[in-house]
Formats: structure tokens, sequence, C-alpha cells
């Protein structure tokens, strides 16, 4: 009984071991989101993909800078918006 136990714990481990491995070599398929895109997806998500495409392209033509600067610009002008209300 002691050795069945054994086995299925070191069965688990091998296979925890295996799965770290293949996920790491190959990814999970998902890009990874930085945290500002992930903050700029939650506060403009009741717009549809393009429109939100549409506002980092806005962004980035005005400020002369990358995707990730034009999403903060975004994010950081919704909130002086919001909080002009306050």
């Amino acid at each position: 009984m002691f050795e069945i136990g054994v086995g299925t714990a070191v069965a688990v481990v091998v296979g925890s071991l295996v799965f770290s491995l293949l996920s790491k070599r190959f990814g999970s398929g998902q890009p990874e989101i930085s945290g500002v895109e992930l903050q700029f997806r939650n506060v403009f998500a009741i717009m549809d993909e393009d429109r939100r495409q549409s506002l980092i392209r806005f962004y980035m033509d005005k400020h002369g800078c990358g995707r990730e600067e034009a999403m903060r610009h975004a994010v950081d002008h919704w909130r002086r918006d919001a909080r002009r209300w306050d």
C-alpha cells in the first residue's frame, strides 16, 4: 500500500515537472499583456476592439509615442475627465 502512495506521488511530481517545462518551452499560446494594456482594456471595456485600436492610434499621433505610452495617456485623460465632475 505504501508503494502505491509513493508511486503516485512520484508520478504527480514528474507530471508537474514535465508540464512546467513544456509550458515554459512552448508558452501558453496567449501573448503577455502588460499592466498598462490591462488597465487600458478595463477602462475602455465598453468599446469594441476596432475603437480601442483607433483610440491608441489617436494618442500615438497626438503625442508622438508608442503603444504603451499612448494607452497610458488615454487612461490618464479618462481619469482627469472623470475627476472633473467630483
